[in-house]
């Protein structure tokens, strides 16, 4: 699945954060015409003692390349990107100094790769000012799948240079660093199976700015929506039209059930029942019948019935159908499976509670009250007893319905009355 990948490590300012900034804008690219030779002792090696000292670059993509093509150039784009993931770590150890004698050979690219906001980038001035910079700095690692990047058109520097300069404010804002403050240089590395652009950024003015976990959301948000827009509004197309199915059907089988309800006994006695009782407390409510403006324990009632009406299987195929579009936007941005939580808890979902009170109100004619037998002349010990006898018998004694209504709810106390049920 097509995804953006956004890493955000951050350095301290002064000779890492140079040092950093004439790495990527100098470094080699790994030549990609003998990607079947396999990797040598000395890479084999270096990979082994940079997985043992830095365990998170198993999780890279790179690392999982290698692992299943194990080739030259696969070794030296793991190395690479685990190099550059911890930069501060690497300046302080002889890795470095192991990873220039284990490099395949290169391709060189020109003398440094560098742009920013500026069309022309002194690379001699940007090291100097990282030199002398006291505040943290950032070096985000932003990847895209090879495939991807070539389809997509990112497998060059200058469409990578665009899309950071049209969201320059974008990552600044989610930087905490005002956008006159901002600074901004990157490189593109178009190497392996990741081609990756390196953006080191930092607070030139007094607030240093700082990045959470939110921020790094914010960010890889803002650019996966630029980078796959267009497939991204297909799927967004086809979610909206399945959450529409899923409303529509919803209601249609509330009112089939409704529509049951008043000729016959329903199929799904469970549903039935929480009908019931909702329809009945529903007489007591003043104003808006609107799920929004009910009391607690009646949205609890509304979303029980909800829960229900999912188990239906026209309903429950359009909901999984939602789920299924949902997962496949989940890729684009963190690729974490999709929360299957119950219908009734999906805030996309809500028209079908104010559905399912629709479907409610049409049942007025079966709530038992005002059948000339008001509880209120009810006996206390009938009043306290089995809710579900008592509506069964307003059923039973109302000469207005169907007698084949009446029938069945005779039969129903009957059997409730042989199991036991002294109120029956």
């Amino acid at each position: 699945m097509a995804r953006l990948i956004l890493k955000s490590p951050f350095i301290k300012g002064g000779k890492n954060a140079s040092g950093h900034a004439k790495y990527i804008a100098t470094r080699e690219r790994v030549e990609l015409v003998p990607n079947g030779r396999p990797a040598t002792k000395k890479q084999e090696l270096l990979i082994a003692e940079l997985t043992k000292n830095f365990p998170d670059a198993k999780k890279l993509p790179e690392y999982s390349s290698y692992r299943d093509a194990p080739t030259k150039v696969n070794a030296s784009v793991f190395i690479t990107r685990t190099l550059e993931d911890h930069w501060s770590d690497v300046q302080q150890s002889d890795i470095y100094a192991q990873y220039i004698a284990t490099r395949p050979r290169v391709e060189r690219m020109g003398s440094h790769g560098l742009f920013g906001d500026e069309d022309y980038v002194d690379l001699k001035k940007v090291t100097a000012e990282l030199q002398n910079c006291e505040k943290n700095v950032w070096a985000h690692i932003i990847s895209l799948k090879r495939e991807d990047a070539a389809r997509l058109g990112y497998d060059n520097a200058k469409t990578w240079r665009n899309l950071i300069r049209i969201h320059r404010n974008d990552i600044a804002a989610a930087m905490n660093i005002p956008p006159n403050d901002f600074r901004w240089y990157a490189a593109f590395h178009d190497e392996g199976d990741h081609p990756h652009v390196h953006v080191m950024a930092w607070s030139a003015g007094d607030a240093p700015g700082y990045l959470s976990p939110v921020g790094i959301e914010k960010i890889k948000s803002k650019l996966t929506n630029d980078i796959f827009h267009q497939e991204m509004l297909h799927i967004y197309e086809q979610k909206s039209q399945s959450r529409n199915d899923l409303v529509a059907e919803a209601r249609r089988a509330m009112l089939e059930l409704a529509d049951e309800m008043k000729h016959h006994v329903c199929e799904h006695p469970e549903v039935e029942t929480l009908l019931l009782t909702l329809s009945h407390d529903l007489k007591n409510v003043k104003g808006k019948k609107q799920y929004g403006y009910l009391s607690k324990s009646m949205k609890k009632q509304v979303d029980e019935i909800v829960d229900q009406m999912a188990r239906l299987p026209s309903v429950k195929s359009c909901y999984e159908k939602w789920l299924e579009l949902q997962q496949e936007i989940n890729e684009f941005y963190s690729g974490k499976p999709v929360e299957c939580v119950p219908l009734s808890q999906q805030k996309e979902f809500r028209a079908i509670h104010n559905a399912v009170i629709q479907a409610v109100l049409r049942l007025e004619h079966i709530t038992f009250e005002d059948r000339g037998m008001e509880r209120q002349d009810e006996p206390d010990d009938i009043l306290q007893g089995n809710e579900i006898c008592w509506r069964i018998w307003s059923v039973v004694c109302d000469g207005s319905l169907p007698l084949d209504l009446r029938d069945e709810g005779v039969e129903r106390l009957r059997t409730q009355a042989e199991g036991g049920d002294p109120h029956a």
